[in-house]
């Protein structure tokens, strides 16, 4: 046997005895040309042009060892040694600063200094090649920017913050609403503009156990509101609001978790959840994934209000031309009932791909936009 036989391992001895058995279908003429190789071909699944290449290797001696990959031990490098530490070192130099200089300009330098040693210059897709042989992101994250952000990205992120029991933790947290409203006054629809959503989001169940909607930016009241609506039961809240389907989730929470904010930390909050014996854990810069519920909720309402007439979009790229304020059909009340369907919706649902209105209640939102 052969070198390349010997060093042939299992699986590749097997695909080749096995495209061998469909080529001599082939070569015994069973069939026409054409079709068999377009059977063949599907057999083995590969193209035809493949197969008419392994006939070519295979028809002379029918040989199941001239279909084995002719790759099979390492390849020899093509770039000599000299070359590389041309590569490398000007790469340490040029590529590897803070602004982030483009690669073209520095393989045009490489290239030169090849040159002007006698040497053949490399080709621009070698040297990208070699960039990350060279240097791991951790490296290029350290060297390029001056701060912990882009290291933290590279990192494992320890800390997720988990429950096993309802209540056990809820997250809080505020957003902009991705949607404009109108108030009518003396007859005429007025615009406002948009109102901030703050929810608490269950850890254990991912239910969303209140919400408060405000036209003021986050502060010590929204955050006291919504905290309040998720303590109490919720059945005089919705009957004021004509919403006949049942919000059963409240009760007082055992841990709270919320962001570095002013509000988070004033003297108000922390004596409030003293006073309920509610423990205050805050999450630091940086370490937004140990807010991952309540954001992923906040997103999914946000798609909600998106799909309905006075959307923002997620950002001046995304809403392009169209006139939020224009547009705007929903006033502060009307607002806050299709939140409250959207969120009822979700807990009843916990569908935990994407927060879908169901038909009756999206049929009702879209009934209160005229």
């Amino acid at each position: 046997m052969t070198l390349r036989e010997n060093e042939a391992s299992d699986e590749a001895w097997a695909k080749a005895t096995r495209i061998a058995r469909e080529l001599d279908r082939i070569l015994d003429r069973q069939e026409p040309m054409r079709p068999a190789v377009s059977r063949a071909a599907s057999e083995l699944r590969l193209s035809t042009r493949q197969v008419y290449n392994h006939l070519r290797r295979y028809r002379a001696e029918r040989r199941v060892s001239s279909l084995l990959p002719k790759t099979g031990g390492a390849r020899r490098a093509r770039i000599s040694p000299a070359v590389e530490e041309i590569i490398s070192v000007t790469l340490r130099e040029m590529w590897l600063r803070p602004e982030q200089p483009d690669l073209a300009p520095i393989v045009d330098e490489i290239r030169t200094r090849c040159v002007s040693e006698g040497l053949d210059p490399p080709a621009y897709v070698t040297v990208s090649k070699r960039i990350p042989r060279l240097f791991t992101p951790e490296e290029i994250a350290r060297r390029r920017h001056s701060g912990g952000k882009s290291l933290r990205r590279l990192k494992p992120r320890p800390g997720y913050i988990r429950a096993k029991h309802a209540l056990d933790v809820v997250q809080i947290d505020h957003t902009p609403a991705d949607i404009q409203f109108v108030e009518v006054i003396d007859g005429q629809g007025i615009y406002v503009g948009r109102p901030y959503l703050t929810i608490a989001a269950d850890v254990a169940t991912s239910a969303i156990v209140g919400f408060c909607l405000t036209l003021e930016k986050p502060s010590r009241l929204s955050v006291a509101l919504c905290l309040a609506q998720a303590m109490c039961r919720k059945e005089d809240w919705l009957a004021a609001r004509d919403i006949n389907h049942s919000w059963s989730m409240f009760g007082r929470p055992k841990k709270v978790v919320v962001d570095s904010a002013m509000e988070f930390r004033s003297t108000s909050f922390i004596r409030g959840c003293a006073e309920y014996g509610i423990v205050i854990q805050s999450r630091n810069k940086g370490t937004v994934h140990r807010g991952g519920v309540v954001e992923r909720l906040l997103g999914k309402v946000n798609t909600v209000l998106r799909s309905l007439p006075g959307k923002t979009g997620r950002s001046i790229a995304d809403r392009g031309e169209y006139l939020s304020e224009d547009r705007a059909r929903l006033n502060f009340a009307d607002l806050e009932r299709c939140i409250a369907l959207a969120i009822i919706d979700h807990n009843l649902s916990q569908n935990e791909r994407k927060l879908t209105v169901a038909l009756p209640l999206n049929r009702l939102c879209l009934t209160l936009c005229g």
